[in-house]
């Protein structure tokens, strides 16, 4: 007796039926040895939390409103397949080293391009600054050490005279006066013109320097021709006012003006071993000093602490004038 006979459109069907089970079954066996997928690809699938991610990788950013709304839009297209194993690459989690160079060393000295133009720094003189000519002087008597008229000798009368300004009115002191750009939160005037010129102007109008402060084996003060200081300023209504430099000075103990004048220590000389150029050490803003400091140009004879919580001086708030107060500087020296 023979089988009945299938109606031919349901023929069709079971051929498709099994064409559609054979194509998932080589579908399924390809899946193992399928090529890796382009840097391309693998950026646009979704990561599988079992990989690890290369250390140096920054944390993603989470996407924009325009890229999920993007993601959804072709959410329909996108044939989402099942996580297989993927074949492990070499390279993947590779961590590419920098290209070789020397370390620096923390220590390591400039270069010589460096160290010249450092050098030159150094030697350029303070900028031009405004300050008017010095108070109460002739100074067509003057002789100008500067450019633009900061520092002047009177040779007839054995004098220094220099313009600044106030710069500092109500704090701890390690300075009366500093060069310009240097030390101006612990001094009360600051003057545009380098401590050499000074020493230079000192020794030209007959002061002698002496020695520095020294600390070791035990301490000696300063010495040298002693300097006494006047400074002079115009006051509200402009008047000219005249004050020694000690009056803007307060001992912090008896809260009383200092009473020393100041000596002509010199400060020193160093050389730079790298370049072989010579500085004044000075410069670095120690010019009129009232802590003790080998580098100070002009020094006080007595002990006095550079320590910030043990400074023996403070400015005299109430005897001086506004800050930015342009004043003139007169040093006169004790010549015998």
């Amino acid at each position: 007796m023979k089988p009945p006979r299938l109606p031919r459109w349901r023929y069709w069907c079971v051929l498709l039926v099994v064409a559609m089970v054979a194509s998932g079954c080589r579908q399924a066996a390809e899946k193992p040895g399928a090529t890796p997928k382009t840097p391309k690809q693998a950026t646009e699938s979704v990561a599988s939390p079992e990989d690890p991610a290369p250390a140096e990788k920054e944390a993603p950013k989470p996407p924009s409103r325009s890229e999920i709304s993007s993601a959804d839009d072709n959410s329909e297209e996108r044939d989402i397949e099942p996580e297989t194993p993927k074949p492990e690459d070499p390279k993947a989690n590779s961590v590419v080293s920098p290209p070789a160079t020397e370390p620096v060393k923390p220590d390591a000295a400039p270069d010589e391009t460096e160290a010249e133009a450092e050098a030159e720094d150094q030697d350029k003189p303070a900028e031009p600054v405004s300050l008017g000519p010095p108070l109460g002087e002739d100074v067509a008597k003057l002789v100008s050490l500067q450019p633009n008229g900061v520092v002047w000798i009177d040779k007839e009368n054995r004098r220094v005279i220099a313009v600044g300004q106030v710069c500092q009115r109500n704090a701890p002191l390690e300075m009366f006066a500093c060069s310009a750009g240097t030390k101006e939160h612990e001094a009360v005037v600051s003057i545009p013109a380098r401590a050499m010129l000074f020493h230079t102007a000192l020794l030209a109008v007959g002061a002698k320097p002496g020695k520095p402060v020294q600390f070791n084996p035990k301490y000696v003060p300063a010495s040298g021709t002693e300097i006494a200081i006047e400074v002079r300023w115009k006051d509200a209504s402009g008047k000219i006012r005249s004050a020694r430099a000690q009056e803007w000075i307060r001992n912090a103990s008896t809260k009383k003006p200092m009473e020393h004048n100041w000596v002509f220590g010199g400060s020193t000389f160093w050389t730079d071993e790298r370049t072989g150029h010579e500085y004044y050490s000075a410069d670095g803003g120690d010019l009129i000093c009232v802590s003790n400091f080998p580098s100070a140009m002009l020094d006080l004879p007595i002990e006095s602490s550079q320590k910030d919580s043990d400074l023996m001086f403070q400015a005299f708030t109430e005897n001086i004038p506004e800050l930015g107060t342009p004043v003139t500087i007169i040093l006169k020296p004790k010549l015998e």
